[in-house]
């Protein structure tokens, strides 16, 4: 008497692909959690910085799957000066804006370098305004929504592939 079993094969190259196509499914709901999460996130923030409000999603070192979101700058200088001069980019502009300058900087954030000491003409600063702390509060959340739901939607393309 013989056996056989209709679909083995079919179902032992499903197996085989199954990590590879976990990963691309994940990947894909990271990518649509993450732009979801950045447009609430771009809201939220000033609307002169709202264009630096932008995400990643890669492998971090350990090759695991990762998602950033937060202000990216993409080493474009911005401002209103002259190609000649130094233009500072808008990062550190909204960075400045977010946590203060000189003796005003925010208490609550830890820098990796203290003030300068050295004499100005106006040594009070710039008062922090910690708009991105309130942009990304509860973002976190959101993200987790959002991923379970976009993995929700693509959980047929993973059995498809």
């Amino acid at each position: 008497m013989t056996f056989e079993i209709q679909g083995l094969d079919d179902c032992l190259r499903w197996m085989d692909k199954a990590p590879e196509n976990c990963i691309k499914v994940s990947r894909a709901a990271m990518r649509d959690a993450s732009r979801a999460v950045s447009k609430k996130m771009r809201q939220r923030t000033p609307k002169r910085w709202r264009r630096l409000v932008k995400f990643a999603v890669n492998k971090n070192a350990n090759g695991t799957l990762a998602a950033w979101i937060g202000l990216f700058n993409g080493h474009q200088q911005q401002g209103h000066q002259n190609k000649d001069a130094k233009a500072i980019d808008d990062w550190f502009k909204a960075y400045w804006a977010n946590y203060g300058t000189l003796t005003h900087r925010d208490q609550s954030h830890t820098f990796k370098y203290g003030i300068k000491n050295r004499k100005r003409r106006n040594d009070v600063g710039q008062r922090p305004m910690n708009f991105f702390e309130a942009a990304a509060n509860g973002a976190e959340s959101e993200f987790v929504d959002a991923f379970s739901k976009a993995l929700a939607e693509k959980e047929r393309d993973f059995y498809d592939r």
